[in-house]
């Protein structure tokens, strides 16, 4: 009787262990090489293409922090921005304390996330369902910065 228990007990934390959904390994730094927006029914590939971008991303512990010098035509624009962050699965929350664009900061953003081999993709905004908007999306591609 006690082997039964035992081997039950034993099926049980594994199946357990098996079902939880493991997070991404997201640590490090990424660099972006793609942005989509999607707007209705019109996508434009921001970059490649539209605009030159030089965007790197890292995560560390349960924090993120980006910077981006973007180029269009002869116009050079800025942007940074950091905080804090959670990851569920595929779900992927910033909590926004600094950013370059002001009206954001204090926001959070829920993302969907997706890590295919050295890729990472952003998809933004989503609501609580992981549903994306209807009015607009966008869409970062990233690869990992190799040591």
């Amino acid at each position: 009787m006690k082997i039964i228990i035992l081997c039950c007990l034993i099926m049980a934390i594994g199946f357990s262990s098996y079902s939880q959904k493991k997070n991404p390994n997201i640590e490090g730094a990424w660099k972006q090489v793609y942005h989509q927006t999607i707007t209705g029914k019109k996508i434009v590939v921001d970059f490649p293409g539209k605009s030159d971008v030089d965007a790197v991303k890292i995560w560390s512990g349960n924090r993120f922090m980006f910077v981006v010098r973007e180029k269009i035509d002869t116009t050079v624009t800025d942007g940074y921005g950091t905080g804090t962050y959670t990851l569920e699965g595929n779900r992927y929350e910033e909590n926004i304390k600094i950013l370059s664009y002001k009206p954001w900061e204090g926001t959070s953003i829920k993302m969907l996330l997706e890590i295919k081999n050295d890729t990472l993709i952003q998809t933004y905004p989503v609501d609580e369902k992981g549903q994306m908007n209807k009015e607009w999306t966008i869409i970062e591609k990233y690869v990992r910065i190799k040591k």
